[in-house]
Parts: C-alpha cells; sequence; structure tokens
C-alpha cells in the first residue's frame, strides 16, 4: 500500500513506527516548500484572515505531498501505487472550524475526485506566539478603487489568456492570479500580463502571482500533480474572499475539461481533471465553507467550446499576435524560447490541429514546435500513442451518429452533468453531445485539409512512414496500438515459429518458449520473459512474457504446446485459469498456441472460445 505520513511545519509529535514520513514546512530558516504570501499584490493593504492563512498552506502542503510521493514507476504494472494514501497532521489558527464534519468531508470530497487518492487530515491548534505572515503587501496597480468584479486564474496558456480577454469583452474588470512553480512560467505569465496592459490600456490587470514549489532546487519526485487545481482554486478564493468579489473562473475549453478517455487505457484520474465540472462543483462548496460565503461561484466559461474556439476568442480581440506567447506544452522544462513546445504532447497537439483549423498559423508558427505533428516522424511510444489516441479519437465520435449513443459510449459523461436544481440537465447533456461532434469535424477537417496539401509527398511516398500524415494514409490510426503490438506479435511468431521445427521437434513447452524469446530479441522487441510475479490468493504467478508500457495495459504472451490430442483438454483448462487471474489484474493476454498435429479441430471455434473475452487474444500456429 502507499502510504505516507505528512508532518507540517514541525508539528510535535510521539515518534512513529512508519516508514513513510514526509516533513514539510513553511516556517524558520529552512523551509523545504517556498511560500511567499507577502509576494500578493493589489491595490490596497489587507490583512490575510487567519482561517484563509490556513486554507493557503493547507493547498501548499497537498502540493508538497503530491509530489513528494510516487504513484509508482514503469515496473509497478498493474498501477498498484498510483492511488495514493495521505495522513495530515497539520497545525492551523481556526481549529475548531478545521475539525467540523461537514468541512472534512468536503475536502476530502474534492481532494479525492480531483487526485483519485486517499486522505485523512489531523488538525491541530497553531501556536499563537508564531510569526504570521498576514499581510498582502500591495503595490500600487494604477488605481485607488477595487473596481475588480472577477478573479481569473492564469496559467499563462492559451486558455486562460481567452478568458481573459473574453471578460474583458463582456466589460468585466478581472483580477488574475497565478500560482509560479517554475521560473519559465513566471516570466511567461508576466510577459502577457505587461502586453495585455499595453494593449488594452482601458484596465490595469493587476496580477497575484505567488511561488509554491519546493526550495532547495530539488527536483519533485511526482510530476502527475493532479492537486495543482486545489492550489490554483485556494489562491482563487483567498483573493475573491479579500477583495469581496464573487466570481472565480478557472477555465479550459472542454475538451480538456471533460477529458474523456481516448482509448481504453486511460481510466479514472490517469486522466487530469483539473477544470472537470464535478471537481469545480466540489471545490466550489468547500470553499463557499471556507471563505463564509454562499454566493461564490467558480466556474469554466469555455466549458462548452472547442480548442478552436478558443483561439478565435484571442483573434476576435484584434490582438491575434498575442497566441504566440502562449504556452501549451506539458513539458515545461528543457525546450529553448525558440521551439517552446514539444509538438507531441496531448496539449501541442490540439493546439496544433485548433490552430490549423481556425487559420491562425501565422501566428502558432510550426517553427516554434520541435516536431511538426502531421510531417515529422513519431518515436514508438507515448509519441506515436498520443497521435494515434487523438485522430482515432475523432475518427470514433464521427462514428457515433446519435446523442443517445454518445452517452451509452461514454459513461464517464454523466459526473459532468450539474446537480443544481435550477440548471436545465437536458440541455446540458445536449451542449456537451454537440461539443464533441464540433470536435470531430475540426480534426477530421485539418486531417482531409493536410492530406491534401502534402498530396504531391503522399503519391512519392517521400513522408517518413512513421509520421502521423503517412499512419492515416495507411489507416493505421483505425486501429490501437495495443492491437497493432498484439497483430505484431502474431505474425512474427505465426512466420518464424513452425520453420524453427522442421527439423527437430519441439522436446517440451519451455523449448517453444525459448524459441519464441529467441524470434522477439531478433525482432528487437522490448519483452520481459517470466515477468512480473502477480499474487493471486494466496500464491503468485507469472506469464511466460510481458510487454509493459507506461501509461499502458500490460499485455502478458503465454505459450501453449498442444504435444498430442490428448494434451488439448490439459490446455483448454490451463487457458482458462490464466484468463481468470490475468484479467482479473487488468491485463491483455495472447495465447500463442502451437498445435503442429492439428489437434484442434476447428481453430475458428477454438479461438473464439478466449476472443470472447475483451482483451484476449489467440493465435493458432502450425
Amino acid at each position: 500500500m502507499n502510504m505516507a505520513k505528512i508532518i507540517c511545519d514541525d508539528v510535535k509529535i510521539p515518534l512513529s513506527p512508519e516508514k513513510n514520513v514526509i516533513n514539510l514546512s513553511t516556517i524558520g530558516t529552512n523551509p523545504n516548500i517556498r511560500f511567499q504570501v507577502e509576494v500578493f499584490r493589489t491595490h490596497c493593504f489587507c490583512e490575510i484572515p487567519k482561517r484563509l492563512e490556513d486554507l493557503l498552506r493547507l493547498a501548499a502542503f497537498i502540493y508538497g505531498a503530491d509530489t513528494r510521493v510516487s504513484r509508482g514507476s514503469e515496473k509497478d504494472v498493474f498501477a498498484e501505487k498510483w492511488v495514493r494514501t495521505f495522513q495530515f497532521i497539520l497545525p492551523v489558527w481556526d481549529l475548531e472550524f478545521w475539525k467540523t464534519t461537514s468541512v472534512q468531508q468536503s475536502l476530502i470530497e474534492t481532494l479525492q475526485f480531483l487526485t483519485g487518492d486517499e486522505y485523512n487530515f489531523d488538525f491541530v491548534q497553531r501556536s499563537q506566539e508564531e510569526p504570521r505572515q498576514s499581510i498582502f503587501q500591495f503595490k500600487d496597480s494604477g488605481s485607488s478603487d477595487s473596481l475588480e468584479d472577477t478573479v481569473i486564474l492564469f496559467s499563462g496558456g492559451a486558455d486562460s489568456l481567452a478568458a481573459v480577454l473574453e471578460a474583458i469583452r463582456s466589460g468585466l474588470h478581472p483580477i488574475l492570479v497565478s500560482h509560479r512553480s517554475a521560473p519559465s512560467m513566471d516570466n511567461r505569465q508576466k510577459m502577457l500580463v505587461e502586453l495585455l496592459q499595453e494593449k488594452f490600456n482601458g484596465w490595469s490587470f493587476p496580477h497575484i502571482s505567488m511561488w509554491v514549489n519546493r526550495s532547495h532546487d530539488k527536483r519533485n519526485t511526482e510530476f502527475s500533480q493532479r492537486s495543482r487545481a486545489f492550489l490554483f482554486s485556494s489562491l482563487g478564493a483567498v483573493t475573491a474572499s479579500v477583495l469581496n468579489i464573487n466570481e472565480i473562473r478557472l477555465c479550459d475549453n472542454g475538451i480538456v475539461s471533460v477529458n474523456l478517455p481516448q482509448s481504453g487505457q486511460n481510466i479514472g484520474t490517469f486522466l487530469s481533471r483539473s477544470t472537470h465540472p464535478r471537481f469545480l462543483s466540489n471545490v466550489q462548496q468547500f470553499m463557499r465553507l471556507v471563505t463564509d460565503c454562499n454566493s461564490l461561484c467558480i466556474k469554466n466559461t469555455l466549458i462548452y467550446k472547442t480548442k478552436k474556439e478558443v483561439l478565435e476568442i484571442i483573434a476576435d480581440s484584434g490582438h491575434p499576435e498575442l497566441l504566440q506567447e502562449t504556452g501549451s506544452c506539458s513539458h515545461i522544462e528543457g525546450y529553448s524560447k525558440l521551439q517552446p513546445h514539444c509538438g507531441v504532447c496531448t496539449q501541442c497537439i490540439d493546439r496544433r490541429f485548433a490552430s490549423e483549423s481556425a487559420k491562425l498559423a501565422e501566428h502558432d508558427i510550426p517553427n516554434r514546435y520541435e516536431k511538426d505533428i502531421f510531417s515529422s516522424p513519431l518515436e514508438e511510444g507515448d509519441e506515436r500513442t498520443h497521435a494515434e489516441n487523438y485522430v482515432r479519437f475523432a475518427y470514433q465520435l464521427e462514428e457515433i451518429k446519435t446523442s443517445n449513443e454518445f452517452w451509452e459510449k461514454f459513461p464517464e459523461l454523466y459526473d459532468c452533468l450539474p446537480i443544481d436544481v435550477d440548471t436545465d440537465v437536458a440541455q446540458c447533456a445536449n451542449a456537451l453531445w454537440e461539443l464533441f461532434q464540433k470536435h470531430q469535424k475540426i480534426v477530421n477537417g485539418v486531417l482531409e485539409k493536410k492530406l491534401q496539401e502534402y498530396l504531391r509527398a503522399i503519391r512519392r511516398a517521400s513522408l517518413p512512414k512513421n509520421c502521423l500524415l503517412q499512419m492515416v494514409v495507411d489507416g493505421q490510426h483505425k486501429i490501437d496500438s495495443r492491437v497493432r503490438y498484439i497483430k505484431r506479435l502474431c505474425f512474427l511468431i505465426t512466420r518464424s515459429l513452425p520453420p524453427a521445427f522442421q527439423t527437430r521437434k519441439a522436446e517440451n513447452e519451455h523449448h517453444v518458449q525459448d524459441i519464441g524469446e529467441s524470434i522477439f530479441i531478433a525482432s528487437q522487441l522490448e519483452i520481459q520473459r517470466e515477468s512480473p510475479q502477480i499474487p493471486f490468493g494466496v500464491i503468485t504467478t507469472k506469464p511466460d512474457f510481458a510487454n509493459i508500457e507506461k501509461g499502458s495495459m500490460p499485455l502478458f504472451v503465454e505459450f501453449k504446446y498442444i504435444n498430442g490430442r490428448k494434451r488439448l483438454n490439459g490446455i483448454v483448462t490451463e487457458m482458462s485459469s490464466r484468463v481468470l487471474v490475468y484479467r482479473d489484474q487488468g491485463a491483455w493476454v495472447l495465447f500463442i498456441v502451437y498445435d503442429p498435429d492439428r489437434a484442434i479441430i476447428d481453430d475458428e471455434k477454438f479461438v473464439a472460445e478466449f476472443s470472447k473475452h475483451e482483451g484476449i487474444w489467440v493465435g493458432v500456429v502450425r
């Protein structure tokens, strides 16, 4: 079990026998969390209420623990360490409030949906003698009156910029709030704010930006950072409460916010929920309790817009050139100013398709991407998987003809429906259906346009074989990458195994496995033998071979040798038991059945008996 006890701000507790105890501190001479409340800026002095300071520290500690406890390595085949259990011992000023059952229940429900982790909080009284960073040190923003009427959480990405421009177009006066975790992100946010101030001189765009990260330049252990949205929301709630603002906008386009699984390998919190409608509903309820403001509203005004429509908001502002100053890449480190985007993560792919469809390529220059998603060769693994999943998802959406079929295929959508009795649920459901249909038309339209653009290269077969456009031409985008891998294994074994036994009969099943391993090695396939150990009841077992890729369900390969008809019944029994064990673990299974003497009378019937189970494949070899 992946458990950690988090001791916050040097709380004194009895010695604990637990191994994974992590001390996090925002105070003293050597804190290990950079927590600079004093850098909050706006246009008047204002003391932060103690409860709100508690909230900021709570969010910082949760974020700090999130980045320090790994969700498991690639060797964690069944993602057993993905879900972590945190026990926080945390000092607070307003102990009575934080001990309230309804508050703790709301906090835990919000965090569990967002991160998928389990939480327990033991709040204790913070020492009254402890110094407090209780003052916002505000700087002059060009106005002596508080005109701000909405808080916008500003990341420096295209979607948050569009949210700001949308608010300005509506006549609002937004205050921007940012979380700074890396210098490159901080620089981009500052530059964009300066550009907004320069181009829209009717408003000063006050900007609160707070550092919360690991001190001493230590690198994170875990990079998924699912809790960052809670930290972001907390910064927004404190700002809104101090300035008596009732609206917070945490915005992303609807496709990213809903984040439906683009393949069967991505489910639950393997997918980000940072702006998911249910998270926003949960965190709104929690922040209302903390701020004691029942009218506080946390919304995503872009929820029913595609990425293309978001970019069009930037274009319609009269300053489309702002787009090229935003960052969308999930890899915030390691890229130059000339090429700030990798081009192959899901965020980069979505942005390129959107800018092409919106005719904004001149403001989203392809050369600023390290790889061109359309024509650059894609490496096996994440690069190819992300690209194929993206276009396959659009293809699958195109095949769905009715709203009912859409909701049946993606039951995850029900988490997106509002629970507010005053909201028209049917209208929201229809809006989600229309959103994803708009998305597929955009993606498929861009593909058709690019195929036409590269028609000569396609005719001349001069495109890289493993670039996205060539894969689409070859129809590979319609096949799940795991299915393609299984078919390749079957082809290699079917072609290469029988010749190995032309002059010498296989001695036993182990002998067949040895030949199979030689074929895998010769084909440079990353596949491990007799790994991993799998618990089942009171015993453990292991497959003959396993292929394990990060973010994918494991594939187990079993060789079976039918050495005479009498062995057939035993093979069927063994395969049936393996189906039970492996599928219970969520793995896909490929059985290679070597049947040189044709003990199996009806191959089709034999294969169908097992392949009727999802994720089970059978190849009969002679």
